[in-house]
């Protein structure tokens, strides 16, 4: 099966193409720009002109044989209507979005992390609309991903960012109203640095990607 990869940068595109193809799947890539700040600021477009561009690239796809969209990417899930998109193309349109709107349970207390402050916005607002109860940390950090686009070393970037202090505070936080029971990675290019975020917290993470590929051989 033919499935077109949408996502913001070429690296992360490739991504989504590699899991993918481990996987069992042919991808065709389409990313939307040529680096992280360039995909920052197609954000800032409006929902209809950047949803319109998506359309236009899934549509030249479908010429090609692509039979379902895998959009890669959760800043641009969160900034296009992607089940408009779905239904105006009349084949399934997979993103990590839908994997938040039914967290494991007992988790009511989130940290997000994502790429930015849309992205994260777009996944804090799709969490707590699935469940008033849920209480939210957000934050935005692009530095991370462009650490991840230069090939850094995974340890490399937690130590430069101080990622292993912001665990530390999340770890900290004593009033148990808030205490924090689990951080979404609310950007596809952070299970990247998964692996040693996990050996600095005990804190669980949530990441879309299996939920995605079980949707998409479901859908």
């Amino acid at each position: 099966m033919k499935v077109g990869v949408f996502a913001g940068t070429f690296i992360d595109t490739k991504m989504g193409a590699d899991l993918l193809e481990a996987n069992g799947y042919e991808a065709i890539s389409f990313p939307l720009s040529k680096n992280p700040k360039e995909q920052t600021q197609m954000q800032y477009y409006s929902r209809e002109e950047l949803g319109n561009i998506v359309l236009e690239k899934a549509r030249q796809g479908m010429k090609e044989g692509v039979e379902k969209i895998f959009i890669y990417c959760n800043s641009l899930s969160s900034a296009i209507d992607y089940e408009k998109i779905q239904e105006e193309l009349g084949i399934p349109v997979i993103t990590p979005l839908e994997t938040y709107k039914k967290l494991p349970e007992g988790m009511k207390n989130i940290a997000i992390v994502a790429a930015n402050g849309i992205s994260a916005y777009g996944i804090d607002q799709m969490i707590t609309a699935s469940d008033e109860e849920i209480q939210t940390l957000t934050f935005g950090n692009l530095p991370v991903v462009l650490d991840i686009e230069e090939g850094k070393s995974p340890q490399k970037i937690l130590e430069e960012l101080n990622l292993y202090g912001w665990l530390d505070y999340l770890e900290g936080i004593q009033d148990p109203r808030y205490k924090i029971h689990g951080i979404v990675l609310g950007c596809t290019h952070f299970p990247y640095i998964k692996e040693e975020l996990e050996k600095a917290t005990n804190i669980p993470f949530i990441d879309p990607t299996e939920d995605m590929l079980k949707r998409l051989r479901a859908e």
